[in-house]
């Protein structure tokens, strides 16, 4: 069985192929994955929390502070590493906007 916690933020960036600064709204879900048979594959309230502690890092930063390059795969893999001691991830997604481009990263 899998879970998920979906949450936004916005953040700047730049890019070696786009040097000037700019902004994205992103989406990122974080997928986990476990028995259920007591009813829950992760408490809510643990997942949220968790969940919660990488958001505040990266909601309105500039993002080349937090990982380099900034790439929303890049992104993806920054979320896991934040978040694999924590929860029993299967995989992590990250949109970038309404431009229908994102990145699914299942860990190495």
């Amino acid at each position: 069985m899998e879970v998920f916690k979906r949450f936004h933020f916005e953040a700047a960036h730049r890019l070696p192929q786009y040097p000037q600064v700019h902004g994205h709204s992103y989406t990122a879900e974080v997928w986990c994955q476990g028995d259920a048979s007591n009813g829950y594959v992760i408490d809510e309230i643990e997942l949220h929390a968790a969940v919660e502690t990488v958001r505040l890092k990266l909601d309105h930063q500039m993002l080349n502070d937090v990982v380099e390059p900034p790439t929303s795969e890049n992104i993806a893999r920054y979320i896991w590493q934040q978040l694999q001691a924590r929860l029993p991830l299967s995989q992590v997604w990250v949109y970038r906007g309404t431009v229908g481009f994102g990145a699914v990263y299942r860990g190495d």
